[in-house]
């Protein structure tokens, strides 16, 4: 059997389809590199109010203490409940500290468990924080012991002595106090409670505390008719 050569006007032709997929494949690269997706640096809830992102730790947090007063589908929060009603409560709800509007713009809104577990609460793309976020945390900011001085705001809003703040994290938290589950409101200026979304047991959902007087930080578990702050995650 007699092989012919291939002609090299073919061989030219081959040669010039690999060098333009391999160029086209590198431009594409190239492009990518070039233009990466942006690192978010705010996020905006269902209400417009819009909120400081952060980076800490590969993750993208929640900068600021939540305030809408709507789920993601649009259902409005239950509030301006009496404390027997608080207390009652079996489904979301949320309080401003003392019902006083310089606080929901300092601090955000106070929410109950059923609200911050609710998986409606935070913008879209987002969740509230869990458990196993914040444990995350504080381990990648050197562990308990020094992880609430990182978290902490410098703010004249915390008492003295806000031992240990220097917000190096960026997380910028803030002492918004709680509602009680029996209704009452204490410890703002104190100190500062991040539900999880995760429950604890049956009657109690998980907590993260960032005190006044120690740059610890502290994860217990509350009754669910507490209202704590919620920060949020991105997913």
């Amino acid at each position: 059997m007699i092989i012919y050569p291939q002609p090299k006007f073919f061989m030219k032709t081959q040669i010039f389809h690999v060098a333009a997929i391999v160029f086209l494949a590198v431009a594409t690269v190239s492009c990518k590199k070039e233009n990466p997706t942006p690192d978010p640096t705010s996020v905006t809830d269902i209400d417009g109010n819009t909120y400081a992102v952060v980076k800490i730790c590969g993750k993208f947090w929640m900068a600021e203490n939540l305030r809408t007063t709507r789920y993601t589908d649009g259902a409005a929060i239950t509030t301006n409940l009496t404390n027997a009603q608080w207390d009652a409560a079996t489904t979301g709800a949320f309080a401003i500290y003392d019902a006083d509007a310089a606080n929901n713009a300092a601090y955000g809104k106070l929410y109950n468990w059923f609200a911050a577990s609710s998986g409606k609460l935070a913008p879209t793309g987002w969740h509230v924080a869990t458990e196993a976020e914040w444990n995350a945390l504080v381990t990648c900011l050197e562990g308990s012991g020094v992880a609430g001085g990182k978290m902490k705001s410098v703010s004249a809003l915390w008492n003295a002595p806000n031992a240990g703040a220097n917000n190096s994290s960026g997380f910028g938290g803030l002492p918004a106090g709680y509602r009680s589950s029996n209704g009452p409101y204490a410890l703002k200026g104190k100190a500062a409670y991040f539900w999880g979304a995760d429950q604890r047991n049956a009657t109690q959902g998980e907590y993260l505390l960032l005190s006044a007087d120690f740059a610890t930080t502290a994860t217990n578990g509350a009754t669910k008719q507490f209202g704590y702050s919620v920060r949020c995650v991105k997913d």
